[in-house]
């Protein structure tokens, strides 16, 4: 049994490093990951309580395909409300994360109860078919919520209020749909299409997550194109910053690898007090607006204090790793000179064979005969 229980714990906890992995701009914290797994854990203890004592009167089944999905996901996602109203919430991957949380404590703590009720020959099974779709079904659907609050599609123009519904309504539709494939006999495809199932879930939110992503950094060049407290060269490098390895090996082959991780801060730093400033001139929440100066103030130190680590010349070094513009002339024309070139045809050298082997002609030359001419023209006038 205790494979079981490693299996039904540990493989969930694996997919949501995997979802914290996408977020590389480090927005999120971790003392409010584990606060959001933590509340996902008590809230599968609440949602118990209300279904459980409704499965005599309207049976199992009708519980799980209507009743159930609507109450666990309003349950999981009711931290979320508390965590984006948060001034350290900077934009729509930390509310996913967080949400992603959330619904792995739920599945964790649901699978621990769903193995007590089994014997020890069966438990491996269950362990192994949960971990693989109810878990990842919880997780996904309340980081739908999350994606949906946090501002994306539409950034936070919409009211906090109209996000957290639609973002109900796409997680219990979700929900209700895995749970009604759950009670399908689909023979011996049954597990893999359960499994498929709970793995749309969260392959949507992922998919939301990326295309997201790449939206972000467009608004991120524009908010570092205003005064954000970013230098030139760094904004050229936060615009890269998911290639972030590969930038800055320079500069730690040159200063080390310390210096390499004080320079990534400067960067993250410099992203994230970016983000903010974007997110306090969009918002519509005059509490969250309020709370944000004060964050805003405490990351420009943050960011001061780190480049004062860094140091000058280092950061210095840092900043001109990329070109200045995309499209630069000189790095062009040096780029193609040390090209290597097939052979080709030397057109100065094939003149001057066309030259050598064409015949002498056999008449005067212009310049002869305009000689000529202007002798002519003087005789005559000497007479």
């Amino acid at each position: 049994m205790i494979w079981s229980i490693i299996i039904a714990g540990a493989i969930p906890l694996v997919f949501l490093y995997i979802v914290k992995w996408l977020n590389f701009f480090e927005t999120h914290k971790l003392g409010l990951i584990l606060l959001a797994f933590a509340w996902g854990v008590f809230a599968s203890w609440l949602a118990y309580q209300v279904d459980h004592p409704l499965v005599p009167i309207f049976g199992r089944q009708f519980i799980s395909e209507n009743i159930a999905p609507t109450v666990e996901e309003v349950l999981k996602s009711l931290i979320l409300v508390y965590l984006v109203r948060r001034a350290d919430h900077t934009y729509f991957v930390d509310a996913a994360i967080y949400g992603f949380a959330s619904g792995i404590g739920f599945a964790v703590s649901e699978n621990l109860l769903y193995l007590s009720r089994v014997d020890v020959n069966t438990g491996l099974i269950v362990a192994i078919a949960r971990a693989f779709s109810s878990s990842l079904m919880h997780g996904g659907s309340t980081a739908l919520v999350g994606i949906a609050i946090g501002g994306f599609p539409l950034g936070r123009r919409v009211h906090p209020v109209l996000a957290l519904v639609a973002g109900w309504i796409l997680a219990v539709a979700y929900h209700m749909t895995y749970n009604r494939v759950t009670f399908t006999n689909f023979g011996p495809l049954s597990l893999f299409v359960i499994s498929a199932a709970g793995f749309a879930g969260p392959l949507l939110a992922v998919g939301l997550i990326v295309w997201g992503l790449r939206r972000e950094r467009k608004r991120l060049r524009r908010s570092l194109g205003m005064k954000a407290g970013v230098s030139k060269g760094e904004a050229r490098l936060v615009q890269h910053i998911d290639d972030l390895d590969a930038m800055l090996a320079p500069v730690e082959a040159r200063f080390g690898r310390a210096k390499r991780d004080d320079v990534a801060q400067v960067l993250l730093l410099g992203a994230q007090l970016a983000m903010k400033q974007d997110l306090i001139r969009h918002t519509r929440d005059p509490e969250l607006r309020a709370s944000l100066a004060p964050e805003i103030t405490a990351a420009r130190r943050e960011l001061k204090a780190a480049r004062h680590r860094v140091g000058i010349y280092v950061m210095s070094f840092a900043r001109s790793i990329l070109p200045r513009t995309t499209w630069s002339l000189w790095a062009r024309l040096e780029a193609r000179r040390q090209q290597p070139h097939p052979p080709g045809v030397d057109v100065w050298r094939l003149a001057a064979e066309r030259v050598a082997a064409s015949p002498t002609p056999a008449g005067p030359s212009l310049a002869m005969l305009a000689l000529s001419h202007l002798d002519e023209a003087r005789r005559a006038d000497a007479t």
